[in-house]
């Protein structure tokens, strides 16, 4: 079997992002035969330098109901990956997006879960994710809560939440797109972080 390495430096925009990418890292790297790494940092996608020649780069973000800074995120990633596919065409490098809208916690829901509710407040899924994933304390935002989580998640969770999120998608219409036609966004709820994760496992041979 050939080696397989890819490396993924991932502009996250929290704590919670962070941990998921790195367990979903142990979850892909059984076989001796393959590495896949996201090297994680929690930032601003503006304020890094695209230093990395051996990266593809991922930013990592929700919506949280801050459109400005959210469509401004998807045209910084777009308009780094215009540059990525010029100047590093023979490497085949990319710059992409990965968010969720409303923000992370819906996308751990759809490990478990089918959830197509459109909300309007930022801790509308609180409740579904400490019933689901048997959250005792009052917040998941925690490392132990976030750890206690990511235990109960499989490759198999990610591969139906990629799968849920597809589904999502292809119920939309016209009328639920906002911000800028140019690239399609959707009201809420809606993801790129599955057509990232989706490109990972078909490059590592796990979709």
């Amino acid at each position: 079997m050939k080696m397989y390495r890819r490396k993924y430096f991932c502009i996250c925009e929290g704590q919670q992002e962070k941990m998921y990418l790195s367990h979903l890292s142990s979850l892909l790297n059984q076989s001796r035969q393959k590495t896949v790494t996201f090297e994680c940092v929690v930032g601003n996608i503006s304020k890094y330098k695209k230093s990395y020649k051996e990266y593809d780069y991922v930013g990592v973000f929700d919506y949280d109901f801050k459109e400005k800074e959210f469509l401004g995120n998807i045209e910084q990633c777009n308009k780094e990956d215009k540059i990525f596919q010029k100047s590093r065409k023979a490497e085949k490098k990319r710059f992409y997006h990965a968010y969720s809208n409303i923000n992370f916690d819906l996308w751990l829901i759809l490990h478990k879960e089918d959830f197509r509710k459109t909300h309007r407040t930022n801790d509308a899924y609180i409740a579904d994710v400490k019933r689901i994933f048997n959250i005792l304390s009052d917040s998941i935002k925690s490392k132990k809560d976030m750890k206690a989580i990511l235990k109960a998640i499989t490759l198999e969770d990610v591969k139906n939440a990629i799968i849920r999120a597809e589904n999502i998608r292809k119920a939309k219409e016209d009328c639920d797109i906002i911000g800028n036609k140019e690239y399609i966004v959707y009201d809420n709820p809606d993801f790129s972080i599955h057509l990232f994760l989706k490109r990972v496992l078909q490059d590592s041979g796990d979709w």
